[in-house]
């Protein structure tokens, strides 16, 4: 078969074929029921595609062989007719089949121009891949010297696409009046249409006078709309969808959101999108609030091409009305954040984190700025970080220090060293205080040991009427300590582990002017675990503990742990379990030793049938205090995989009685709807209380309209979620619980 070599010549691509060649030119032979075929070099990469699509290939003569992967680097053609020279211009017509790697060009007609390395087919043109994605074009061509292929009125579908690191559901279709699909999978979709729904029953889709598809990065759709069915509900304009965890920095919205709350009354939040590459894109806010005013913001992401460096920049305004001006005297509500990385060479980097929040609408705190500063070097064996931290809060103000380093010595031998200090002015108080810490750690076979010494020093000034009174900042100094840590070990005849642990140190109680050193030995027996026939289980547990000090005063504690689990058949159990503890002794670090005597009872009891339900009462005693404490109740009830009930309460035996019933329900409404529900039932009151309604609505398994309800906001959110897109519907329901106001102005 001839073989023709090609050289890369870019052209530019057309779709007219040259005419048909002179009878001498004709080195070929059709034979009867049989195809001929020619293999032709095109390069050394095979043709990939980040837009493919679906569409079923023409019929095939019968008795078509089916024929092995031509090899790499060259492209296999078949057709009832070809017709050109060896190493030349090539022709083909009937049934043509351009294979090159795993993908497949079909048409009725094809030529190859052995200059410019361009493959044109028209007539039915069908480009078909391994992975199922197929497209179907008026005409096509195939530039194989630079592996880019053009398709005119192409239609087709994709399941090639993932979103935060997840695929996509089913599959993208699209159509556009010309595709462009280079040789690293890069797409452009010209006068393009996209939907993930399915084609006969279109409930969504959106459309873009250009639609770029970036591998494994994002799509980008210039001058887009949103339709769902034929109506238009959102001019998007710059849309970018993030297909790839690293371009996922801040959820992507696509669809604005409507509702309405208490404090800012009807509202409308925009997300418009910006793309410039991978080093530089972001989110705009235009929000309208009918009571509040016009919120502007942006969410910024950046970062330098060779990874040395990135960085966020976040902004929002809240502009008020004046009617909002007039209520609260507050004009404008801004926040801002700055956050930066940056290595400073092979060993050093450094961070920025800045932020600044005006005084709101709903709080009285004036306005906030605050800064922090890391620098941090990684040696070989060491790792040294310095810190500043910088805040102020109207006329109040704090410079706080970090430094802290740590060394290796060796595998088992290790020691950091900090210290920190921290200013502080807030009129008429003065303070300022410095801390130390060194911890020399070592690790054995049979032990690790600590030894640390920390201190606290400083002193707080107080200005009255020009006279001022300083006093010391009181600490707890541990100068020094030494705490050594046995490996658990077992008894072999009781089956009992056993840990010792061991501390010995001199210890200033500023606190009460009081310096002593001090002995602890402590010890934990267990837990044992032990069968009482088949069907009940007992756990024990016990430690330890006694001091010594200096002053010669002792004290000791003895702690226990018991449980017993009883099963009654496979539809309930009990657990039983005690747990006290007995301190005697004095010990003259009050502020240290802070043991406390206990001896207390509990029950937790268990009804239930696998999976479909659960009641769960529990309840305590205090012997030392003689006192019941309150019993607890919850019903927890599974029908379907798709629906739960959960009902909790609890019961005061000492007067208030029982509380408000939590309720949380989850249930379908049919095929296309689902509710879920959140409050509680006062029976005092006699009505539902602290409602939170959420309901979903799915159109053709496509998208869904999320109506979201919170009573004690007096807040209705109504928003879109395209099903095909994995994570948009994260923070809704009742694992997302969250407001529609901005972050911190709602709070």
């Amino acid at each position: 078969m001839p073989t023709a070599t090609l050289m890369p010549v870019r052209q530019t691509p057309s779709a007219n074929l040259t005419p048909t060649p002179e009878p001498e030119l004709y080195p070929f032979n059709l034979r009867s029921n049989q195809q001929m075929q020619t293999t032709i070099t095109v390069g050394p990469t095979p043709l990939t595609s980040a837009t493919p699509t679906e569409s079923p290939y023409p019929p095939a003569p019968v008795g078509t062989p089916t024929l092995a992967p031509p090899p790499v680097g060259s492209a296999r053609v078949t057709a009832d007719q070809l017709f050109g020279q060896t190493n030349g211009d090539i022709d083909a017509e009937g049934h043509v089949d351009v294979r090159y790697g795993d993908a497949d060009i079909l048409a009725d007609r094809a030529h190859y121009d052995a200059q410019t390395k361009i493959i044109r087919a028209v007539g039915n043109v069908r480009y078909v891949s391994a992975s199922g994605d197929t497209a179907t074009a008026d005409s096509l061509e195939y530039d194989t010297a630079h592996d880019r292929v053009t398709m005119d009125q192409v239609q087709g579908q994709t399941s090639s696409v993932s979103y935060q690191g997840e695929q996509i559901r089913g599959y993208a279709y699209y159509k556009g009046r010309r595709v462009t699909i280079d040789q690293d999978g890069r797409s452009v979709l010209q006068d393009g249409w996209i939907t993930t729904c399915d084609l006969h029953h279109v409930a969504y889709h959106i459309t873009g006078k250009e639609i770029e598809i970036r591998p494994n990065d994002r799509i980008i759709a210039h001058s887009s709309h949103l339709y769902l069915g034929k109506l238009l509900v959102a001019a998007l304009g710059y849309l970018v969808v993030p297909i790839a965890p690293q371009g996922e920095r801040r959820p992507s919205l696509i669809a604005p959101r409507i509702g309405y709350n208490s404090i800012y009354g009807f509202f409308l939040k925009n997300y418009i999108n910006y793309y410039r590459s991978p080093y530089w894109y972001g989110t705009y806010h235009v929000d309208l609030y009918q009571k509040a005013g016009l919120g502007l913001g942006a969410d910024l992401y950046f970062a330098r091409r060779d990874g040395r460096g990135s960085g966020t920049f976040t902004f929002y305004n809240i502009h008020s009305t004046g009617n909002q001006v007039a209520t609260t005297g507050v004009k404008n509500s801004f926040q801002a954040n700055l956050n930066l990385q940056q290595a400073l060479g092979r060993h050093v980097t450094a961070s920025i984190n800045a932020a600044y929040q005006s005084q709101t609408a709903l709080s009285s705190i004036p306005s906030t700025t605050s800064a922090n500063i890391n620098l941090v070097h990684n040696g070989a064996r060491s790792t040294t970080s310095y810190g500043l931290t910088l805040t102020s809060t109207g006329v109040n103000h704090a410079t706080g220090g970090l430094f802290s380093h740590t060394i290796a010595f060796s595998p088992v031998f290790s020691e950091n060293v900090s210290f920190n200090f921290q200013d502080s002015v807030a009129p008429p108080t003065f303070s300022r205080s410095y801390s130390f810490l060194s911890d020399a750690h070592y690790t054995a076979r049979a032990f690790d040991a600590d030894l640390v010494t920390q201190t606290l020093h400083g002193d707080t000034s107080i200005n009255n009427a020009g006279a001022i009174t300083t006093t010391p900042v009181l600490g707890f100094q541990k100068v020094p300590e030494l705490t050594v840590r046995g490996r658990p070990f077992t008894i072999p005849s009781l089956r009992l582990p056993v840990s010792v642990t061991l501390i010995d140190g001199v210890y200033n109680d500023a606190f009460d002017n009081f310096v002593t050193s001090r002995q602890e030995l402590s010890a934990q027996l267990g837990s044992a675990v032990y069968r009482i026939g088949n069907s009940a289980t007992v756990t024990a547990t016990a430690n330890l503990r006694q001091d010594s000090y200096g002053t010669g005063d002792l004290r000791g504690a003895i702690g226990e742990q018991y449980s017993l689990q009883k099963f009654f058949g496979q539809h309930a159990d009990d657990t039983l379990s005690y747990s006290s503890q007995s301190v005697r002794g004095f010990t003259p670090l009050q502020s240290f030793d802070l043991l406390t005597g206990f001896d207390q009872f509990n029950d937790v009891l268990n009804v239930y049938n696998g999976s479909y339900y659960r009641f769960t009462a529990s309840t305590n005693y205090d012997f030392r205090n003689k006192f019941l404490g309150s019993i607890n109740y919850q019903l927890n009830v599974t029908p379907s995989p798709l629906a739960s009930l959960i009902l909790g309460d609890s019961y005061d035996p000492h007067g208030s009685g029982y509380g408000p019933l939590n309720i949380t329900l989850s249930t379908p409404l049919g095929r296309n709807d689902y509710l879920q529900f959140l409050g509680n039932y006062d029976f005092r009151l006699h009505g539902l209380q602290g409602q939170n309604y959420f309901l979903t609505h799915t159109v053709n398994d496509c998208y869904q309209i999320r109506i979201a309800y919170r009573q004690p906001l007096h807040e209705v959110d109504v928003s879109i979620n395209l099903l095909a897109f994995p994570s948009q519907g994260v923070n809704f329901g009742l694992n997302g619980r969250s407001s529609i106001l901005p972050q911190n102005f709602g709070q």
